[in-house]
């Protein structure tokens, strides 16, 4: 026995033990209703928490926030509830109260604004609904939408998606126009007070329609009227897009059964429509909710093991155009610290990198839009000086110096917007550098030395310079630098975070981000570090912004 039933009969009467484990008993609400309400423990109790219904639901009609039409009592959050279970007893009977109080502020009407809160849960709950997935940018403006039918998948769209292959991205099979269905997407005001309906109650046709009359502006209204007492053969589809509060709105859609007759005059039948949404509005919101991205067009170059990672981090982000540039084919040897795998050699032949990786990044984000360059950056710059004009920000992830530094002698030129990212030897850390080329700072600042301007090591390497740390397997041609997928993978998210620094105004002025990994490894083998790192672990990760050399020939004061 879980729990003890002298402590029940504090809150219920008419207690019962089921062979099964359940508890069935009478609660007397403060209505005078009698509540019948079972209590099921689930296997993993007390890991979990009780459940508890409401067994009579159907006979007294009850239709409160947070109470399922199944009697479930939402009387808790999902998600990661930490409690003591170390008292199971006590446990229950706290839930059990939990569960009480959650009956009684619904049944006192003290909680209906969470009516709205929870309307999508109400909504889906309906019968006979039909599941339609959306496609559609939710604006604010009425608007006829696009109907395909993918199986038995019903789609709708924006008749001049901004994202065509979109939903072939979702839906690969075929997809065909469903030309005997009208939809129209209506928005609503901003200000409204529109409940979810009762499950078992849905709204009637002219509980429908006033709900738009009620809630649109005048503009929309007269156009309604007129679309409602027009004559059609087709079936109809009416979205509404209902806002709860700020940045947070749910669409709704009725379909109303093929008459010759108007929407105003229809007598047929009316099935809700679950809306299940692809837009890319509600996939972003599903995250952090950032928008800043969408709009951006980008360009990445080299895709190695770091930055073929982050093309991912900044897709994530919700780019929506990108522009990748590597001219070599992806082979077997940099398997274990690239974002491609075996997949991306088929049948022996071994594909460019950047096709390979357009494949990938558009299965995964089906809003972005690849674009891709199989040739040598600088030969592209040879042919159009000006070809990363187009672009808002270029991410260089090439592991050669001397292409780096002629980049950023090509970039200064153009005024663009530049990120640099490279590693360390062994994963000991990397560095993300972000060049406003209106700004002073640049990449060749960091290899000019501060007195004569010569030519120098990297000035904010971790590693004294002189050493040797290149490894090959059997051929200088296939020298690399060692490290591992751990260190290409921190790369990438930490240039993806510089990045949305750098869009959040957070960071304004020209900056090194410096970050350490393991130096356990490098310090066994017996190499040094640079006098940059002393060995204060403290100091990083560390966001520098004064590394501007005036003696450089690029941004210095005789460039």
């Amino acid at each position: 026995m879980i729990i003890n039933p002298e402590k029940l009969s504090n809150y219920l009467t008419k207690i019962e033990f089921k062979d099964n484990g359940d508890i069935i008993g009478s609660y007397a609400c403060t209505t005078g209703q009698t509540i019948l309400m079972r209590i099921v423990f689930p296997e993993y109790f007390p890991i979990e928490l009780p459940k508890f219904f409401v067994e009579n639901l159907n006979e007294l009609k009850l239709f409160i926030p947070h109470l399922e039409q199944n009697g479930l009592i939402c009387y808790t959050t999902a998600n990661n509830v930490v409690f003591d279970n170390s008292n199971p007893e006590q446990l229950a009977e706290v839930a059990l109260k939990k569960a009480i109080a959650t009956l009684e502020t619904g049944i006192q009407k003290l909680n209906r604004s969470d009516f709205r809160k929870e309307f999508i849960a109400f909504w889906d709950q309906q019968s006979h609904a039909i599941p339609v997935s959306f496609f559609a940018v939710p604006d604010d403006k009425v608007k006829f939408l696009n109907v395909f039918y993918s199986d038995d998948n019903l789609i709708v769209n924006d008749k001049n998606s901004l994202f065509p292959e979109t939903v072939n991205r979702f839906f690969p099979g075929n997809i065909e126009p469903f030309n005997h269905i009208e939809a129209i997407y209506f928005p609503l005001r901003m200000k409204n007070n529109i409940m979810p309906p009762n499950p078992t109650q849905p709204w009637s046709k002219k509980e429908i329609l006033n709900c738009v009359r009620k809630n649109s502006t005048q503009s929309n209204k007269c156009f309604f009227e007129k679309w409602i007492s027009k004559k059609t053969s087709k079936i109809k589809i009416v979205f509404l897009k209902i806002p709860l509060e700020q940045n947070n709105e749910v669409i709704i859609g009725f379909q109303f059964q093929k008459s010759t007759k108007s929407l105003k005059k229809h007598t047929g039948k009316i099935t809700p429509i679950l809306v299940r949404r692809f837009d890319l509005d509600y996939l972003l919101e599903r995250t952090s909710g950032e928008h800043k991205f969408t709009n951006l067009n980008i360009c990445i170059i080299g895709l190695g093991s770091v930055g073929s990672k982050l093309t991912t981090e900044l897709a994530n982000l919700g780019i929506t155009k990108m522009t990748i540039i590597d001219p070599e084919r992806f082979e077997p040897d940099n398997m274990f610290r690239h974002s491609l795998g075996a997949d991306s050699i088929r049948k022996g032949k071994l594909n460019f990198k950047v096709e390979e990786l357009r494949l990938e990044l558009e299965r995964k984000n089906p809003y972005l839009e690849v674009e891709t360059e199989a040739l040598n950056v600088l030969k592209i710059l040879k042919q159009d000086p000006h070809y990363f004009d187009r672009y808002d920000y270029t991410f260089v992830c090439i592991g050669d110096t001397m292409t780096s530094l002629e980049l950023n002698r090509i970039f200064s030129e153009n005024n663009s917007k530049i990120f640099y990212s490279w590693v360390e030897p062994l994963g000991i850390g990397g560095h993300v550098l972000y060049v406003d080329y209106n700004q002073l700072g640049c990449f060749r600042c960091l290899y000019t030395n501060l007195n004569d301007g010569k030519v120098v090591p990297n000035r904010a390497a971790l590693v004294k310079p002189g050493q040797h740390i290149e490894k090959n397997l059997a051929s200088c041609r296939s020298a690399f630098v060692p490290y591992n997928s751990l260190t290409s993978s921190e790369a990438a998210i930490k240039t993806a975070e510089l990045f949305h620094k750098v869009i959040y105004n957070r960071i304004t002025e020209n900056s090194i981000l410096t970050w350490l990994g393991d130096i356990d490894t490098f310090k066994e083998m017996g190499y040094e570090f640079s006098d940059r790192f002393s060995g204060d672990l403290s100091q990083f990760p560390t966001i520098e912004a004064s590394f501007h050399n005036s003696k450089c020939i690029v941004c210095g004061e005789n460039s």
